[in-house]
């Protein structure tokens, strides 16, 4: 889908109106569990489209395409989840250039609605001679029948992420308009959050009266547009649940009991990175949230730098909302070792979701060149307490890219880091090499595992000769694996000596491999280390609110260069006896 883009305004960041091309690729972490669950798997690259199902149970891709001399909405199906889609079937004319393809909604009497965002005016300062309308029509008579489109609502418009029709009827479109020439600065942003909804099937349309905003912050490393592009879902006791991509570093929440009144946004548990999300409801009753649980990136020297969109992630609640489990990745950026471009959007960010009838869930997302595509998730996948890696299938499931230099117009150059390199004991195999092999920061290494509040991370490691320092650190967010920021947002971190010293008595011995075992418990805010099955240390955690461990950052921490570094065998997490919130 092609949108309608403002100027860049100097800034990589998507508005509350940039609707870019997205896409992106999802490499799995091998499971220990038997439970026949797949990782998430690519089924298609994509380009403008979006999902939704239809009145069968099926899925349905709805695109716009060239019909003669004009454009149509056009549409495809797919019975195998996506691997495979049926010939394009035509829907309904577009009304004239600046037209692409629409968000769909399927409604409970079978007809679709469709939603555009359509751009005008001289597109050089939002909402003040730019603007992006919503449009809407509908079908009947089994959608064969289809409403000339009308505007319902008239401004500068943000991307739509999610809508839906209550029980009772009443359809429900949230999204944020860009306020002319209020400045993106503190305290919330150019950008308010609204709602609206139609309760004669989108026929006529009314705005709600609450008027949503998140606050913003000076030296923020980006733009400060406020509360922007929420996602919604009705909840089983009827009450309507909003959240709204915000600068705080987290997601902002806000409910509703009849998707117009609602109340005074909070920050809700998700980190983000300044993303939006989309919720979904399986056909069993659960809830599947998508969403980049990413801090976001730190200036360099007073530099802004793009924001971390490098992962997405998704979690599942089986009690509405009120506890969660994996806050795994589904996707990470096929691109992020590269040198990323120096203009646009890039990344895992904008996921729009649908459920298949058999509890699947397919998902389109990603930002920029070779980056969109239809990803298969199996939420049993989510619900999984254990998995490990051994490099055995490569670096897939791993982030090892390294940035450096200054930063230039939000632009910051990025390399490889650490590299698989020969076992140097089992003749076949590989290890991870993490070391500081030039005058760059050291090497990082970033790793996902199924999310626990009590836990334990093992990892097969050999100090080589000559190490110059590093340090294991444990997370509830995707931090980038040489971030300085990370060391300020991680729960704890393991800090190993130049000569393999830990904290109290424990030691490394160089040259030597070793079991390093860290087991966590989030409600103790400790962390126990045993080394070769004899204890070594215990680390304070921070006691900040957070929903558990899943993540693991190892780092170079050498103050020169360290060509001899570590080796990493293999890493393995359990989290069977933990909870989540």
């Amino acid at each position: 889908m092609k949108r309608h883009n403002p100027p860049r305004l100097s800034r990589p960041y998507s508005s509350a109106g940039f609707l870019l091309p997205l896409l992106v690729s999802a490499e799995p972490t091998v499971a220990l569990e038997t439970t026949g669950a797949q990782p998430p798997t690519v089924v298609s690259p994509i380009g403008g489209a979006f999902l939704v199902n239809s009145p069968d149970g099926g899925v349905e891709m709805i695109f716009a395409q060239a019909s003669g001399d004009a454009r149509e909405v056009a549409r495809k199906r797919t019975t195998d989840h996506g691997r495979s889609w049926s010939q394009p079937e035509s829907v309904l004319k577009l009304p004239g250039p600046g037209w692409g393809a629409p968000l769909p909604l399927l409604t409970k009497s079978g007809e679709l609605q469709f939603f555009w965002m359509v751009a005008r005016g001289a597109r050089r300062k939002p909402a003040v001679d730019y603007f992006i309308d919503v449009w809407q029509a509908h079908s009947s008579t089994g959608q064969s029948v289809w409403t000339k489109p009308q505007r319902i609502f008239e401004g500068y418009v943000g991307s739509i992420n999610g809508m839906t029709q209550l029980r009772g009827g009443r359809i429900v479109l949230p999204f944020a308009y860009w306020v002319g020439g209020r400045p993106e600065a503190p305290p919330t942003g150019a950008n308010i959050t609204i709602t609206v909804y139609s309760d004669d099937g989108g026929k006529t349309w009314k705005q709600s009266p609450a008027k949503l905003t998140a606050p913003c912050y000076e030296n923020y490393n980006g733009s400060n547009y406020g509360a922007v592009e929420p996602t919604i879902i009705e909840l089983k006791d009827g009450r309507v649940w909003m959240l709204i991509r915000t600068q705080t570093g987290c997601l902002y929440e806000s409910f509703s009991p009849d998707g117009a009144d609602w109340s005074e946004p909070k920050p809700s548990r998700f980190c983000s990175s300044d993303s939006p999300a989309w919720l979904v409801r399986l056909p069993d009753g659960r809830i599947v949230l998508f969403w980049n649980n990413c801090e976001n990136t730190s200036r360099i020297d007073g530099q802004g730098v793009y924001t971390n969109r490098d992962a997405l992630h998704a979690a599942i609640s089986s009690d509405e909302g009120k506890t969660w489990r994996g806050y795994r990745e589904v996707c990470r950026d096929p691109l992020r070792n590269e040198s990323p471009p120096k203009r646009g959007d890039r990344g895992t960010a904008y996921p729009y979701a649908v459920a298949t009838k058999d509890n699947k869930v397919l998902v389109v997302t990603g930002q920029g060149q070779g980056r969109r595509s239809i990803l298969l998730v199996d939420p049993e996948w989510l619900c999984q307490t254990r998995c490990q890696d051994d490099f055995s299938g490569g670096l897939d499931g791993w982030c090892v890219f390294k940035a450096f230099g200054r930063p230039k117009g939000w632009w910051r150059d990025r390399t490889v880091g650490p590299r698989l390199v020969d076992h140097p004991d089992r003749p076949g195999a590989k290890v991870l090499h993490i070391r500081r092999p030039d005058e760059k920061d050291g090497d990082g290494a970033v790793w996902n595992f199924p999310l626990g509040r009590q836990g334990k991370l093992t990892v097969r490691l050999r100090l080589q000769p000559g190490f110059g320092g590093g340090s294991i650190a444990l997370a509830d967010r995707f931090i980038q694996p040489n971030d300085n920021v990370g060391e300020k947002k991680v729960l704890v971190t393991l800090p190993l000596g130049r000569d393999g010293a830990l904290p109290g008595e424990g030691k490394l011995v160089p040259g030597r491999w070793h079991a390093l075992d860290l087991n966590w418990d989030l409600d103790k805010a400790a962390c126990n280390v045993v080394v070769d099955g004899k204890p070594a240390c215990t680390l304070p955690m921070s006691k900040a609110p957070s929903p558990g461990v899943c993540y693991v950052r190892f780092r170079s921490t050498a103050n020169a260069i360290d060509a001899a570094g570590c080796l990493i065998e293999s890493v393995e997490a359990d989290v069977s006896v933990g909870t989540t919130r």
